[in-house]
């Protein structure tokens, strides 16, 4: 590898690690994913073999890469990364979701994107001071009164603006499925967070099986391969109590 590549490779996985970073405020910890839910209508029970946690876990991880995997990658490799682009994509996106609070989830992860790429990354994407493709996303979809930018095409666009590796990116996102998962398992008292850490490198095989099955897809073949947690996820407001947002 020539050192200017070398150069450029060091410099994106010092990217890709503070996006993958807890600290990186995304508000990705706010939300469930329909596991608090599945909790109280007893789909998940706390167990000693944490048998039940692991399906949901496998169901969720194949469900992001049927449904939102192929959003990311189409976002990302698209040939023109522009505003107009992203809105295309985005469109097509709000009309995949089949539950509100899924969708509201992937909204409100979306927009704190926008704002922390726009402050973060300026400098990058706009080396010259010129109105970069986020101010214009944004002022896009407020005049537009669009509901917002979804996560998955947000997460998608950022990779691709800052030229990041594209199988990182798209292993990233199951990454952060599975992170928020146990996140949120642990606050709900089902596992402690020595057991979250071993759960999360027994599911490494099965996240990169995932990765291999359904990377590099268009958004055209997305499509919920889960149902019942779909189901289970748009209950979520109906909850009487409840911690998460969804």
């Amino acid at each position: 590898m020539e050192p200017e590549q070398a150069q450029r490779r060091a410099e994106q996985t010092w990217i890709e690690w503070q996006m993958i970073d807890s600290m990186f405020p995304t508000g990705g910890f706010a939300h469930s994913l329909g596991l608090e839910a599945a909790v109280q209508e007893k789909l998940v029970v706390a167990s000693s073999s944490g048998e039940s946690l692991r399906q949901f876990l496998i169901s969720s991880l194949h469900q992001a890469g049927n449904f939102a995997l192929p959003m990311v990658h189409t976002m990302m490799s698209s040939s023109s990364l522009t505003a107009e682009r992203f809105l295309e994509v985005n469109a097509y996106a709000q009309a995949l979701f089949t539950n509100h609070v899924a969708a509201k989830a992937s909204l409100a992860q979306g927009a704190a994107l926008l704002r922390l790429a726009m402050s973060t990354y300026s400098r990058v994407l706009s080396p010259n001071g010129e109105p970069s493709v986020l101010l214009s996303i944004r002022k896009q979809l407020r005049a537009r009164k669009d509901p917002g930018p979804h996560f998955p095409v947000m997460f998608g666009l950022v990779c691709g603006l800052l030229r990041l590796d594209g199988h990182t990116c798209q292993r990233m996102f199951l990454y952060f499925t599975l992170r928020d998962l146990l996140s949120a398992a642990t606050r709900l008292n089902l596992i402690g967070p020595l057991e979250a850490a071993n759960i999360q490198f027994e599911m490494r095989n099965e996240a990169e099986r995932v990765f291999q099955a359904k990377r590099d897809r268009p958004i055209e073949s997305a499509y919920s391969s889960a149902p019942i947690l779909d189901l289970v996820q748009g209950m979520h407001d109906q909850l009487y109590t409840r911690i998460f947002n969804s």
